[in-house]
This record gives C-alpha cells, sequence and structure tokens, in this order.
C-alpha cells in the first residue's frame, strides 16, 4: 500500500490551494481530479483576488484567463472559470504535487474505527495522514462517511452566462425582486451575468434590449454547511464544506482560503499527530464562523429587498434582530 502525507480529492480551486499549500509546506501530497470544468464566466472579488496573489501571482499576468483587462479592486475580476482552474493546476504541478485524473465516483474511502486512513481506486490502496475533500457541492467524502450537513434555505436555481445588448457600457446592473436577483457585468470582451430564482423555470425581469447569448448554466442549490468539516483523518474544504449562493461574492474566496488553511492544517497533522484533535477543532471552528457570518449578512440583505429563500428560523431571526 502506497503512503502519503496529503491526498486531496478535487482540483478545482479549493482543491488546488489545499495541494498547494500542503507541498509548499513540504508534504507528500497527491491531488486526485476530474480534470475538466464548467467554461462558465464568474467575478473573482477583490479579497480572493489577494489571496489569488499570494497562492498563484503568474495568473494575474496570463491575459487570456481574464475577460477584463486589468483588475478592479472594488468590482474584482472578471474569469473563464476552466481557464483559472487550468491555471491553478499548472501552479499545484510546478509546487510538486502529483496530479492525477480520475472521477471521485471510482474511489472508495478507507474507513478503520470512525477514522479516514485513504482511500481505495482501481490500482490499489493509497494510504494517507489526511484526505481532504474539495469535491464541491456533491461533497464525496460527506457523502461516503455520512457526515451531518445544516441545511439553511430552500432550493434555488442558479444560471450563468454571457449577454448582449446595447447596454454594455453601463457597467454593473443588480435587480433584485422577491423571486430571486439578476447580476449583469461588462467586461472588456463580454458582457456576464448571473441570476437566482426561487422557481426552477423562473425568470427575473431583463433591461430592455438585454438578452442571453450563447450558452447557459444552470445549477440547483441551497445553503449548507458540514458540521463537522475535520475530524480524524479528513478535512473538508471549499464548497463540500459550506456553500451560500453568489450573492456574498464571497464563494472563491472561501475556496482558496479554507483550502490553503486545509492544506497547512493536514501537514501539521502529519508532522504532530497528537495535536490532530486540536487542530481540527480550530479548524471546524473557523469554516463554522466563517459560513455564519457570511450566511446572516445574506439574509439581513435578502430580507430587506423581501427576498425569501426558507431560511431557517434561527436565521431569520438573527437577521432580524441585526437589521
Amino acid at each position: 500500500m502506497n503512503a502519503i502525507d496529503v491526498l486531496v480529492i478535487g482540483d478545482g480551486p479549493a482543491g488546488c490551494a489545499a495541494a498547494i499549500a500542503a507541498a509548499r509546506a513540504g508534504g507528500n501530497v497527491w491531488m486526485l481530479g476530474r480534470g475538466r470544468s464548467r467554461a462558465a464566466p464568474e467575478c473573482v472579488s477583490g479579497a480572493a483576488l489577494a489571496l489569488l496573489d499570494r497562492l498563484a501571482p503568474s495568473l494575474a499576468r496570463q491575459p487570456h484567463t481574464w475577460l477584463d483587462e486589468r483588475a478592479d479592486a472594488q468590482r474584482g475580476h472578471a474569469v473563464i472559470r476552466s481557464r483559472l482552474d487550468d491555471g491553478l493546476r499548472a501552479e499545484a504541478l510546478a509546487a510538486g504535487v502529483r496530479y492525477s485524473r480520475a472521477p471521485a465516483g471510482g474511489l472508495l474511502a478507507r474507513v478503520e474505527r470512525g477514522a479516514v486512513m485513504g482511500i481505495t481506486h482501481g490500482d490499489g490502496d493509497v494510504g494517507a495522514s489526511t484526505v481532504i475533500d474539495a469535491t464541491g457541492v456533491n461533497g464525496w467524502l460527506r457523502r461516503a462517511m455520512r457526515l451531518d450537513v445544516a441545511t439553511d434555505s430552500s432550493l434555488f436555481w442558479l444560471r450563468r452566462g454571457y449577454a448582449c445588448g446595447p447596454g454594455a457600457h453601463l457597467g454593473t446592473y443588480w435587480n433584485i425582486a422577491r423571486g430571486g436577483w439578476l447580476w449583469m457585468r461588462a467586461t472588456s470582451t463580454f458582457r456576464i451575468w448571473t441570476s437566482l430564482s426561487t422557481l426552477r423555470d423562473g425568470e427575473i425581469a431583463w433591461p430592455a434590449d438585454t438578452s442571453p447569448v450563447g450558452p447557459v448554466w444552470r445549477e440547483g442549490r441551497r445553503w449548507q454547511c458540514v458540521r463537522q468539516t475535520a475530524g480524524p483523518g479528513y478535512i473538508v474544504c471549499g464548497d463540500a464544506a459550506g456553500y451560500l449562493d453568489p450573492a456574498t461574492g464571497d464563494g472563491l474566496r472561501f475556496a482558496i482560503a479554507s483550502g490553503l488553511r486545509a492544506g497547512a492544517t493536514a501537514v501539521d497533522v502529519s508532522r504532530h499527530p497528537g495535536r490532530a484533535s486540536v487542530l481540527a477543532a480550530l479548524y471546524c471552528d473557523w469554516v463554522t464562523q466563517s459560513y455564519e457570518r457570511s450566511r446572516d449578512l445574506l439574509a439581513q440583505s435578502y430580507t430587506r429587498a423581501g427576498l425569501d429563500l426558507g431560511w431557517r428560523d434561527a436565521v431569520r431571526c438573527a437577521a432580524v434582530d441585526a437589521a
């Protein structure tokens, strides 16, 4: 059986951040992922850009990745997500991470006496001091271990894509209504948009003479957070750990920040196994506090706008009390 320090499942921003952080800390790291992602446009916040500059500074100098000519600390930087992921995977390889393409669906978690010991896949068993789940909202390890999840909203539908119309010069457009919201932004190359609807086929009114063009990416989501994001032999990061809709502007920032923290924690556990429970507790507290802080702020904003995603009474009360 092969044995390594850190095994990362998932090769998106969270997985790459975890793998890079662990490798730079001197860990023996193997990252497994599907090797692809959607070509949907997204906006990287100023806070996320600061983390990206620390994680992979060369990405900022690769113009083909971005839809804007330059970054804006206030408005962020528009990106083609698949190109960003490709750049981060290249950075992981440069950091000394072993990287293989393998879908999480073909992997089995090896769990003994409540502790994750590694995985089993087509070539046999792989042992690891820590397995990091960075597989996104589907949460491969979370489902394999049946980790408890707090769900804080009803199901909603997100769409992303490109738009055309005479209003491209207007910069950023934002419209929120009782049934959802529509966000658009003009870049130097395309106009990009994201919408949220409480109905599967619901649509928020578009500005006059403006309409979607090209492919539209759609997904059903809920606000959710894993209650115990770290434990014996495992750490969960990125969307697999906690997810809120894009109105927070915080998704990529949280993915990178949690990945960096997860990678560093995993290496600390391999070097100081006697501190594993303390390190796991510290990571869990950080994830929970980060998620709840952003969740409550978002709930407040939606309450003021009259948008109800069916969040739980505890969240609603926190929003009303803080308003």
